[in-house]
């Protein structure tokens, strides 16, 4: 099942009023604080795929260094970004590459 936008997880405004953080709300990773870095899209034979960066800026219960281990907490995040960046409600920024963006 896909993670729901301000059911599952939430934008959070940086001080400039972009959504520059994202907090999961429910699950195992309840509480946890990140952003994504760089996003690369790129086609692989028959289908697309997405490789990004992220930094966990709070984890309440686990540990950031366990976190960055975790399979299924990459998983999640690989699918919330998926959700937000094929939601309606919200447009990635782009640079000079089509391919490449900031989140």
């Amino acid at each position: 099942m896909k993670p729901q936008i301000n059911e599952d997880f939430t934008l959070l405004d940086s001080d400039d009023g972009f959504k520059t953080g994202v907090g999961i709300l429910k699950g195992p990773y309840q509480g946890v604080l990140y952003h994504y870095g760089k996003v690369r899209l790129s086609e692989e034979e028959d289908h697309a795929k997405m490789t990004f960066s992220y930094t966990i800026v709070t984890s309440p219960q686990i540990p950031i260094d366990d976190l960055t281990q975790d399979t299924e907490f990459h998983t999640l995040i690989g699918d919330i970004l998926t959700e937000i960046l094929t939601s309606k409600n919200y447009e990635a920024p782009r640079d000079y590459d089509p391919e490449e963006f900031d989140i």
